[in-house]
């Protein structure tokens, strides 16, 4: 049997074993770096490994592997004929150390959220950070504890979070839509009024069609005594959907503002 990119089933199962997520894999790939100048240049050789998720029928995101064995950093998208002509399977290596790692992740941040729900800002923060202990990158970890010290004022550590995660490549990611829209309303919400109005315009950088930011963009000006700048802010969200009833209603609003 041939896939549709004309790798054959026996292939791909070589490679990834299908999950919740779709097709997971880790696999790897020798690389060659040179270590010195001139006469005393020489090749070492070294073995990169990474995990993939598939995103698309023949889509992969391909992630490195850390030090503790979890995916991490930016992902680099291949299709399944690349993954199998240019990398080598490593079927062991994702169930006996990255599986259970990335389930360890996945449970820190769960109990960190149950945590946080609860009104218990210290268990949260103390999940948020073991699990940020095995990825330093992890985007929902970040997202949680940005909300724990949010909520509980601690406006500094809130500050230095913020700059972290605004320059991750994954934090305006479709599955942290949740979060993101949350952790920007409770930036509002703490009068972090500057902070507020960067994370939406980082997120519109990533995202120039989603309404919604610029909506929450203009709130963050209005809030901020800008009005020009939200009514033009409003007019560009409007611009992508004319029907938006928050935006229409706002702008009603900043028109009334204006003339009084």
């Amino acid at each position: 049997m041939i896939s549709e990119d004309g790798c054959s089933i026996a292939e791909v199962s070589k490679y990834c074993m299908a999950t919740d997520l779709g097709l997971e894999c880790v696999c790897s790939k020798r690389s060659s770096v040179t270590i010195g100048t001139g006469t005393t240049a020489k090749k070492e050789d070294s073995t990169l490994y990474y995990y993939a998720k598939q995103i698309d029928d023949d889509l992969l995101a391909l992630q490195s592997l850390n030090a503790n064995w979890a995916p991490s950093g930016p992902a680099l998208e291949v299709t399944l004929a690349e993954l199998i002509t240019q990398y080598q399977p490593e079927v062991d290596m994702f169930l006996k150390k990255v599986k259970p790692v990335m389930k360890r992740i996945a449970k820190h941040v769960a109990k960190g959220d149950r945590h946080r729900a609860k009104g218990e800002p210290y268990s949260a923060a103390m999940e948020y950070t073991n699990a940020l202990g095995l990825d330093e990158k992890n985007v929902r970890a970040m997202f949680g504890l940005g909300l724990t010290y949010l909520q509980y004022d601690q406006h500094e550590k809130a500050k230095v979070l913020f700059e972290e995660l605004i320059g991750l490549d994954g934090f305006a990611a479709p599955e942290h839509k949740h979060l993101f829209n949350q952790f920007g309303i409770e930036l509002r919400k703490q009068k972090m009024l500057e902070q507020a109005r960067r994370y939406y315009a980082r997120a519109i950088e990533l995202c120039t069609t989603d309404e919604n930011l610029y909506f929450n963009l203009a709130r963050a000006f209005f809030e901020d005594g800008r009005i020009g700048e939200a009514d033009r802010t409003l007019e560009t969200c409007l611009g992508i959907n004319p029907g938006h009833e928050e935006a229409l209603k706002f702008r009603r609003y900043l028109s009334a503002v204006s003339l009084s």
